[in-house]
């Protein structure tokens, strides 16, 4: 028989049994159940045998009041293990503390790389990156994951259209994808100015070019306003027409509301729980308070750890739960009019041009069906209707 584990995890002893009392010794331990193996004769008088640390005292009460003894020889296990260790515990403290600040480099921020973005760019992301955490020598494990990065960083960031988020190892890599500004061609020769859309002339500031338009003329896309021609006959001469036309355009929208819509909203309280997982097997460390909400939603975030180059099976996981509540939200339907025609206007400010601005607004189509309040309204917008049109030049002019 040899040691188990059992017997290594607790501690085993190796034993020299001398005298004329060892046969006897053997049996009384079978009839104790008293574990003895790897028994090996040394003499007619001596054997060696091995027995738990546990049984020691048990071994000697046998033994007491004979002439046979007990000499020991080895000690094994898990106990004569730690002491041993424990007698070197400068080597043990500083051996743990140089592979804990290694995990600890191992898992930090140590490089930003940026693609595709130029110098200005390049500068905003990495101080808005900054902002949120992202900067070299922060732990991994405290930033949010690529995902939430993402949204983040484009969502602050008004010159691109979309980032690309990857983490690989200690390095945090951002693609980026930059938005492209409307196509201004540059003024090389004469031109006239025409109308981008259908409209009624509101107002008109000409710094270079003849106006051929009046205020409250109706005009026609592509319509010609200004013209890149001053003079008549044999004076006339080519210029770059240049100026801002300002017309009345109308634009339709159309929008709904529900007179009644129930959803959840967060009511502040939430529960942080923090495990280190080893494989699938989570070890809570921190937040051991229980979650009592009656309605809640769950995050969770997991962070691999690693060691050095290598992804080692261990993890720290982040759970957040958050209470939530059911909010009913109930609008008349004078209420849900005005709503929806707040909620008309402000859409269609995002979508016009710079400068433009509202003047006047009506409901053209009004219903209530299905719970619902349909509106379709209309808007007078003032703009800026001039576009570029080039004047060919032809040899000899």
């Amino acid at each position: 028989m040899k040691a188990g584990w059992n017997e290594k995890l607790g501690g085993y002893v190796k034993i020299a049994v001398v005298g004329p009392g060892g046969n006897q010794f053997l049996n009384d331990c079978m009839e104790k159940r008293l574990p003895v193996w790897d028994i090996r004769r040394v003499s007619e008088s001596s054997f060696t045998c091995s027995l738990p640390l546990s049984r020691v005292k048990e071994a000697r009460a046998i033994l007491k009041g004979t002439k046979t003894k007990i000499r020991f020889i080895e000690k094994k296990g898990t106990p004569f293990l730690v002491k041993k260790l424990w007698k070197r515990n400068g080597i043990i403290i500083g051996l743990t503390s140089f592979l804990a600040i290694l995990l600890l480099l191992s898992n930090m921020v140590w490089n930003i790389n940026v693609t595709g973005a130029n110098a200005k760019t390049e500068y905003e992301l990495r101080k808005a990156a900054a902002a949120i955490g992202v900067k070299k020598g922060k732990l991994i494990f405290f930033l949010p994951d690529a995902r939430q990065l993402q949204k983040k960083l484009t969502d602050q960031m008004d010159n691109v259209t979309w980032i690309g988020v990857t983490q690989k190892g200690t390095a945090y890599h951002f693609q980026v994808v930059e938005k492209e500004l409307p196509y201004k061609p540059p003024v090389h020769g004469p031109q006239h100015l025409v109308a981008a859309k259908d409209a009624v002339i509101h107002d008109l500031f000409v710094e270079k070019g003849q106006p051929l338009i009046r205020v409250n003329d109706s005009v026609k896309k592509g319509s010609l306003l200004v013209s890149g021609y001053i003079g008549k006959d044999k004076h006339a001469k080519l210029v770059s027409a240049k100026g801002k036309v300002m017309g009345e355009v109308w634009y339709q929208s159309q929008v709904e509301i529900p007179l009644s819509t129930t959803f959840s909203t967060y009511t502040g309280k939430k529960t942080d729980h923090h495990f280190i997982s080893f494989g699938k097997l989570p070890v809570p460390v921190w937040g051991f308070s229980k979650d009592d909400y009656k309605h809640s939603t769950k995050s969770r975030d997991e962070k691999n750890v690693r060691f050095l180059k290598w992804e080692i099976p261990v993890s720290y996981v982040k759970e957040q739960v958050r209470e939530t509540d059911g909010v009913k939200r109930e609008y008349s339907a004078e209420e849900a009019e005005k709503v929806a025609r707040h909620m008309a206007s402000q859409d269609l400010l995002k979508k016009l041009p710079e400068g433009a601005e509202i003047l006047e607004e009506k409901v053209w189509r009004k219903s209530l069906s299905d719970g619902k309040v349909k509106l379709t309204m209309l808007y007078l917008v003032i703009e800026n209707i001039a576009s570029v049109q080039p004047i060919p030049i032809q040899q000899g002019e």
